[in-house]
């Protein structure tokens, strides 16, 4: 065990024997003794060393003790000191103790007093020391602590024992907007929303401890500006640690979860859309397919009319129909998550220029586009985007009824880890729809995107939610900011693209005739009919199967009987069998210069926007006419 380190004392006095005498008698305590005979010396030793202990002659030749004494007080005020005088007065001795001397002794002493004054002295001192040093850290400690709990970022409250607050920290004017001054002293509801105060009861004043505190209680909380904030309260009671175990406060923490709730709500969005995404789905595959046959058939029926048949005008018009009957089902499955973008790469600049001004025509509101000369390219489905710029210019237009300015915006926009967006890092394109209209209430503002909300008399509910989910499906983000009275904004993000932008397909309505054996699997009898009528007038042999596993045992039995198939075109989709996705696995493995067409009347397929990943040569979408069709396999057949 360590020994402590040895006191050390300095002894002054002109009186060299007694100086001596004390030496030894010092040293006999295992004490660190140093002498000397005046106080110019003493002076000079002290800068040198330091002592725990003076013991001090006053009256010396030279400088005098007492003016020793304030010396030492005033430089070295730690190191305790005891007078000694042989002619020791009542003025001397109070002169002594005012000028901070611990204690005063005459000459000459018993031995046992003066042993007894020393061991004083220097207990004195250690409990000092101790006491300063425990005090240092109990302030360093306060600081720490004070530090931590005004810069946490969240709300760190206390309150009596009566609901008053009584501490708060920084972080209710970062958040909240009051100062200590406005909050300290008042009861806690006055900060609850009040349609919050009676879950706040027994919460914000929790005087339970333990499991049985409150713990993750959601609570709005007025800020300043008297907007409701989402807080997640932690609270328990202050007890008194005596007999009576008397109640004092409550001491609560409250997280800000704007942020949290924002993700909720949007992601409670999101599961919504997929639910009605997984209704529409069956919906228009089987109306897709209806509409091939209807559309295959009245195309075959003009194929065979001539012009001026009085019945020409009729099937016309019944294609018209039709194809209306076509938009509206593509349009089902944008508004639930807005299919499958078929996605091209360009500038966003021509499409919100042209969409804006057209659907303002005739409107007495006006456009301001303030677009970056550099904008990034975008990879996106312009029918679909179009549709988003659409609803969003409309719903401004409409919100000023007198008339106004809708302000559209582009720029270049870069999400970095700080961004406080759901979307991934990296280059992006920000839009922003601002009007000076009437704005959305608040309560309504998390809302507005849920399929089929509305509050005009002849709304469908179905704007927003369209353009939710096409801005989703396009890996993007739309968010609203609005205020009653005070206009809205809405803002969309989509990723930019760094690819270079392809050669555009040739959408002519060529009829592409050729020659060859052609196998074809889909599930609806009457699709079937329709594929194999188009493929005699294109030229084309067709051979009809129902599922995959038939379409495979087709294909190898062709092969081996010399009469191979040059292309084969293949549904998605197919009830109780092998579908398209599976099937085309299996026909690679066995021929890997198979050339498939896939078919689907589900746009939202993600197959359809990357067919070719999943080994596919080209696409045909149903509904589909034969110029479609005839397209779609002279490109496969006379591909290298």
């Amino acid at each position: 065990m360590t020994k402590p380190d040895r006191a050390k004392i300095l002894i002054v006095d002109d009186d060299r024997s007694l100086s001596t005498s004390l030496e030894l008698l010092f040293r006999d305590e295992e004490l660190d003794v140093r002498t000397a005979i005046s106080g110019e010396e003493a002076m000079l030793e002290l800068t040198r060393n330091s002592y725990d202990l003076v013991l001090l002659d006053i009256v010396m030749s030279g400088m005098g003790g007492h003016e020793v004494l304030r010396h030492i007080k005033d430089r070295y005020p730690k190191t305790m000191v005891i007078m000694l005088s042989g002619h020791a007065t009542v003025e001397s001795a109070i002169e002594a103790l005012r000028d901070g001397a611990y204690d005063y002794i005459r000459k000459p002493c018993q031995y046992e007093e003066l042993m007894n004054r020393v061991r004083n002295a220097l207990l004195q001192h250690r409990l000092e020391g101790e006491n300063k040093a425990i005090q240092q850290e109990l302030d360093e400690s306060r600081q720490r602590y004070e530090y931590l709990v005004q810069s946490s970022p969240d709300l760190i409250y206390v309150l009596d024992d009566e609901g008053v607050f009584s501490f708060i920290n920084e972080a209710f004017d970062r958040l909240l907007g009051y100062k200590p001054c406005e909050i300290i002293g008042k009861h806690y509801s006055c900060l609850v929303h009040p349609n919050d105060l009676d879950r706040s009861r027994y919460a914000f004043n929790e005087r339970r401890t333990g499991e049985r505190a409150t713990l993750g209680k959601e609570l709005r909380l007025k800020g300043a500006a008297n907007i409701p904030i989402y807080f997640e309260l932690t609270a328990h009671g202050i007890y008194a640690k005596n007999a009576n175990i008397r109640y004092l406060g409550t001491y609560g923490i409250a997280r800000d979860i704007r942020e949290r709730k924002f993700l909720e709500t949007h992601l409670q969005q999101a599961e919504k859309m997929e639910a009605i995404e997984r209704l529409a789905g069956g919906i228009a595959h089987d109306f897709n397919n209806l509409l091939t046959a209807i559309l295959g058939n009245i195309e075959l029926i003009k194929m065979q009319l001539d012009r001026q048949d009085q019945n020409f005008n009729r099937i016309e018009e019944i294609e018209k129909a039709s194809l209306r009957a076509r938009n509206l089902t593509q349009q089902l499955i944008t508004f639930t998550r807005g299919g499958t973008p078929v996605k091209n790469i360009g500038s966003l600049s021509g499409l919100l220029r042209d969409v804006a001004s057209f659907n303002l025509s005739g409107s007495n509101a006006s456009c301001r586009f303030q677009i970056a000369d550099d904008l990034w390219s975008v990879e996106f489905d312009e029918g679909q985007i179009g549709q988003v710029i659409q609803n969003l210019v409309i719903n401004a237009d409409q919100s000023m009824p007198n008339g106004g300015t809708i302000d559209i915006e582009a720029d270049n926009f870069m999400v970095t880890p700080l961004t406080s967006l759901p979307l991934a890092r990296g280059k992006h394109v920000k839009i922003s729809v601002r009007d000076g209209g009437c704005g959305i209430p608040v309560d309504q503002l998390t809302k507005i995107f849920d399929p089929f909300f509305t509050t005009k008399d002849d709304g469908t509910g179905l704007g927003l939610a369209t353009s939710y989910s096409i801005i989703k499906r396009h890996g993007g983000f739309i968010i609203a900011d609005s205020a009653e009275g005070s206009g809205s904004t809405f803002t969309l993000y989509l990723p930019a693209s760094d690819r270079p932008k392809p050669k555009q397909p040739d959408d002519s309505e060529t009829l592409c005739r050729g020659h060859g054996r052609i196998l074809v699997m889909d599930d609806e009898q009457d699709l079937l009919e329709i594929y194999s009528r188009m493929l005699r007038i294109l030229g084309y042999e067709p051979v009809l199967v129902a599922d995959g596993k038939d379409a495979l045992s087709r294909y190898r039995q062709a092969g081996e009987t010399g009469r191979p198939f040059d292309a084969v075109i293949m549904d998605l989709t197919i009830r109780g069998g092998m579908g398209g996705r599976e099937t085309i696995r299996h026909l690679l493995e066995y021929d890997t210069t198979a050339r498939v067409i896939v078919s689907s009347g589900y746009s939202s397929d993600s197959v359809l926007a990357n067919y070719k990943e999943h080994g596919f040569k080209d696409i045909v979408v149903k509904p589909f006419n034969i110029h479609s069709l005839s397209q779609a396999l002279h490109r496969v057949l006379t591909q290298d």
